[in-house]
């Protein structure tokens, strides 16, 4: 068979690159920003390819009413493409019970669950089709001494429909508290378009003496800044990420997000908890942030040997970390992957001396090196081979 030439084939290539790379990449931009009650919001996408993972993800705080019961909705929401495999995922914090209902495609769907620790997790696997959702509700009641709920409310599938479209709907239901919108496209959060943010000044006023300039009550504006303390958490709540709202570059604090990463971690390790995934990529922070990972909460035997490893320019770095009773932290510059390991028990086999059994010896390793043994050479080969010549000789002596 004739292989093909250089030049065919760098056609070929060149081919297959245009037809499987995507032109560009999806754009977001989400309006209004922040959101507040029954406003009309619209989420405008552009150049999503068909078969990409979406998911939109919707955030709340709100207040508990006077009888301690909480009711989220969005409202008219127009789907503009449909998601197939689609989930709606619930979670909601502080809360004794919960339950979603939603209504779609004609049809009702009600699921209810009861508070675990004070956190309730509900997932619905359904098709989510093109057009209008009527709503989707959050309800339930807080526990007890509680303020305030925190919930988040996914939707996500494979979307197939329009590559530029507009998504609306409306929230009801914050009780005064706050709502933040993000679009997930592959697992990656997209950076939606900056809004114009406007300082806070306070404004101080000085008097002209006598004698000076005719600018007399002068008004002098002064913008002060203050350090502000901020988190953000994984919906188990099982990573957390302190930093000061100042030491954040390369990403706005309400695209900051953490998520379970799919990425193995190296052969001569395990994984107890994770990765868990800080997004956007690009974010970075000086000074550094507080990465805090639950133990409790990760299901971590606190009584193995732990390390928390970082992907760093595609390899897996262990990272200083320190353990403190349920937890273990490090500090971080940026952005990337992090997950608990524990080393992984190799099996190597001592060797025994003659008439004795080998026995099997258990050590924790970090080490790609095999171990290897050399065993005391039998003296059964050479019996073989005497066995042999003496066959070989008689052989020889009857044939003549």
């Amino acid at each position: 068979m004739q292989l093909p030439s250089t030049p065919e084939l760098l056609t070929v290539i060149i081919g297959l690159i245009i037809l499987i790379a995507p032109l560009s990449a999806a754009t977001v931009t989400i309006s209004p920003d922040p959101v507040s009650e029954n406003d009309p919001i619209t989420i405008s996408i552009r150049d999503l390819p068909d078969n990409s993972t979406f998911m939109i993800q919707i955030e709340t705080s709100i207040p508990l009413d006077t009888d301690g019961r909480f009711s989220l909705s969005t409202n008219n929401f127009q789907m503009p493409f449909a998601l197939d495999d689609g989930r709606i995922a619930i979670h909601a914090e502080n809360v004794k019970t919960a339950g979603l209902s939603a209504k779609m495609g004609g049809k009702t769907v009600m699921v209810y669950g009861d508070g675990e620790d004070g956190v309730v997790d509900i997932r619905q696997n359904n098709d989510i089709p093109q057009g209008l959702i009527q709503y989707i509700t959050l309800n339930g009641e807080g526990t007890a001494g509680a303020d305030s709920v925190t919930t988040s409310m996914d939707l996500s599938g494979k979307k197939v429909g329009p590559e530029n479209s507009d998504m609306t709907f409306t929230i009801s239901g914050l009780n005064g508290g706050t709502a933040n919108v993000k679009i997930y496209v592959d697992g990656a959060l997209v950076l939606a378009s900056e809004p114009t943010t406007v300082p806070t000044t306070r404004p101080t006023t000085s008097s002209s003496s006598s004698g000076s300039s005719g600018w007399d009550d002068s008004t002098v504006t002064t913008t002060t800044t203050e350090k502000k303390t901020l988190t953000i958490s994984s919906l188990d709540r099982s990573a957390v990420l302190t930093f000061d709202e100042e030491s954040l570059s390369g990403a706005r604090t309400n695209d900051l997000a953490i998520m379970v990463s799919n990425r193995a971690v190296p052969e001569n390790w395990q994984a107890a908890a994770g990765p868990y995934a800080i997004l956007p990529s690009g974010a970075s922070f000086n000074p550094g942030a507080t990465l805090t990972l639950d133990l409790n909460k990760a299901g971590v035997d606190k009584t193995a040997s732990l390390t928390i490893l970082a992907y760093i320019d595609g390899r897996w770095k262990p990272l200083p970390s320190r353990i403190n009773g349920s937890t273990i932290s490090t500090e971080i510059s940026e952005a990337g992957e992090f997950a608990i390991v524990t080393p992984v028990l190799a099996h190597t086999t001592a060797a025994a001396p003659a008439g004795t059994t080998a026995t099997i010896v258990t050590n924790p390793t970090v080490s790609h090196t095999a171990t290897t043994t050399t065993p005391k050479e039998s003296p059964l080969p050479v019996g073989c081979a005497i066995g042999a010549l003496v066959i070989a000789l008689i052989t020889g002596k009857r044939l003549r």
